[in-house]
């Protein structure tokens, strides 16, 4: 499962997990509130988001390179792009000046019951069955068959979308940019449930000419790899084994680093 789906809505599962963790904190530093000192109620919701500043300003100042060609993104937090050592460093730092001595292992105590809740789901997480790249065949907006496995050979970026998905629109013209400046990485973007048609218009409409565009109007590789919204991007390594994937849209900066964790 890679989602928790909430009515029509897809939240990524490793969001989702982070939430629950972060609400397991609240709720030990809440109970220790009332036992111990009031203040650690106050402390658990501003140590919280000052690890969300760290983390995000961390990744930023990490990839900033990315982020000087277009300010304004570092503001689109929706598309991730946090460092955890950043935002960990950032809460405990705040830990340190907000809390009196006597009242910092309360505060370790609440983290731990964050990081123990983090911990068992991603335990379960792991270990699951190895996916490999399906064995289907698709068509391009020519009718040209292609199977799935001929992309083997080379790292392949397998970005699912749709023309009536904004996320995959805003995200498209970015992910066939960098297809352009790594060659060494195939890019395949299989729409979904739509025509040669539809697809064609909207590519010419935005000027964009992608050098593998796959036609999935079945969807049978939503269905293959199981899917549970769009945009989700599949990173595949030489040999056709799944080494990544991401659910929604993804930034400029992160799918750098996906690229980096292929080669």
């Amino acid at each position: 499962m890679d989602a928790v789906q909430v009515g029509p809505l897809a939240i990524p599962w490793a969001r989702f997990q982070v939430f629950l963790a972060l609400l397991a904190m609240v709720v030990v530093a809440e109970v220790l509130a009332r036992r111990v000192d009031r203040r650690l109620a106050l402390w658990a919701y501003n140590a919280i988001l000052a690890g969300f500043l760290g983390a995000r300003i961390g990744f930023v100042l990490g990839n900033a390179y990315v982020y000087a060609r277009d300010p304004l993104s570092i503001l689109y937090v929706w598309q991730g792009g946090f460092d955890p050592l950043w935002g960990i460093l950032a809460a405990g730092g705040y830990t340190l000046m907000a809390l009196p001595k006597n009242l910092w292992r309360y505060a370790l105590f609440a983290a731990l019951a964050a990081g123990l809740v983090f911990g068992v789901f991603l335990v379960q997480k792991q270990g699951g069955e190895e996916v490999r790249l399906p064995s289907l065949t698709l068509t391009t907006l020519g009718g040209t068959p292609v199977n799935l496995q001929d992309f083997r050979g080379k790292p392949l970026v397998l970005n699912l979308w749709a023309t009536w998905c904004p996320p995959c629109r805003r995200e498209l013209p970015m992910m066939v940019r960098l297809s352009q400046e790594n060659p060494e990485v195939r890019f395949a973007f299989a729409s979904q449930g739509e025509g040669p048609v539809v697809v064609r218009n909207f590519l010419e409409e935005q000027r964009l000419a992608p050098e593998w565009v796959l036609l999935d109007p079945e969807t049978r590789l939503s269905q293959a790899l199981k899917t549970q919204g769009l945009p989700t991007t599949f990173f595949f390594d030489r040999e056709g084994r799944l080494v990544a994937r991401h659910l929604g849209e993804l930034s400029e900066a992160l799918l750098l680093g996906y690229l980096r964790v292929l080669r």
